[in-house]
């Protein structure tokens, strides 16, 4: 089994724009404090911090990632710091993705409300 790993990615006003920032990371700790600093400072509507496993894609040899369930969403308090909310969902198991792509989930979530219907 091969270690969990956590992506990251900033989401500014138009969420259906894809992220204005992402990455990996080894740790929870490390890919919040990445986020941290643009929701921090009004930059970035949220940080979304995923739990993710890597595959490997046996058509273009290419590494992927698969969501565990587990994420976290950064939203920026009054106070101008980051409160984090732990949160699960239930993971579709042919949902894969690259680190370059924002997860079609989050789109629906926390996109445009319009495409939420759209998608029933």
């Amino acid at each position: 089994m091969l270690p969990g790993m956590y992506l990251w990615c900033v989401l500014g006003n138009d969420v259906g724009a894809g992220p204005d920032g992402h990455g990996a990371c080894l740790d929870a700790a490390s890919a919040m404090r990445e986020g941290e600093r643009q929701v921090m400072d009004g930059s970035v509507f949220l940080c979304i911090v995923e739990e993710v496993v890597t595959r490997l894609s046996v058509s273009e040899l290419a590494t992927t990632y698969q969501g565990t369930g587990r994420y976290y969403v950064g939203r920026r308090t009054r106070s101008g710091g980051t409160h984090w909310q732990a949160m699960t969902r239930r993971v579709d198991p042919a949902e894969v993705y690259r680190i370059t792509d924002i997860p079609g989930w989050m789109a629906r979530q926390f996109g445009n409300p319009a495409d939420k219907r759209a998608d029933g």
